[in-house]
């Protein structure tokens, strides 16, 4: 009899509790489930159950459930810009091919003229890499001489510094132009073919 008024006292005072604040229930991590008027930081990051003065889940936080539904909206838009960036790619090739073959039809009138200017800009590219050569054997001399000359002056360590830089641009413009002669002798077999398949 004592352990009924016991239960019906304390079912009482719960439904009362209720009534008067908030009640929530929690799990924690052993397993054993909470209940309290305020949610303590323990369970910041469990599942909580909000009831209502009548007794009845009113709300039920999930923490986790929030973060799982941000990174799948995260994904979801990294996923559309990703297709946006394949889209705009795609597009973008159209219009550099559009732009290559309104090139090719304006420029020349047959093959010929396609081989023409082919052979024009190679031949002018060889001669800027021969120009580049000789100034760079005359720069390696200058400079071999000057760290040969065992009085050393701050004007020659200047000088040698210069000369230094200068070698390197010139190396660097040599290789350039290799660089472009090769993308020029590869695009040119690949002109003439557009420019055949544009013309039929």
């Amino acid at each position: 009899m004592k352990k009924l008024l016991l239960i019906a006292t304390t079912s009482l005072l719960l439904a009362s509790s209720m009534a008067q604040a908030g009640l929530y229930r929690w799990v924690d991590d052993k397993g054993e489930v909470h209940f309290s008027d305020k949610v303590p930081a323990a369970a910041s990051r469990k599942v909580v159950d909000e009831f209502s003065k009548h007794g009845g889940i009113k709300n039920t936080v999930d923490p986790e459930a929030d973060i799982r539904a941000k990174l799948e909206l995260k994904e979801n838009a990294e996923a559309i810009a990703r297709e946006e960036a394949i889209k705009q790619a795609k597009l973008d090739k159209v219009a550099t091919l559009k732009k290559r073959d309104d090139y090719l039809l304006s420029t020349y009138e047959n093959e010929g003229e396609i081989i023409k200017s082919f052979k024009t800009k190679i031949k002018l590219m060889k001669g800027n890499a021969a120009i580049l050569k000789t100034q760079n054997v005359v720069l390696e001399k200058k400079l071999n001489k000057l760290l040969k000359s065992r009085a050393a002056t701050k004007n020659q360590a200047k000088k040698i510094v210069d000369i230094t830089k200068t070698i390197e641009q010139y190396k660097q413009a040599l290789q350039q132009n290799k660089e472009e002669r090769t993308n020029i002798s590869k695009n040119y077999q690949s002109d003439i073919k557009r420019f055949n398949e544009l013309n039929q």
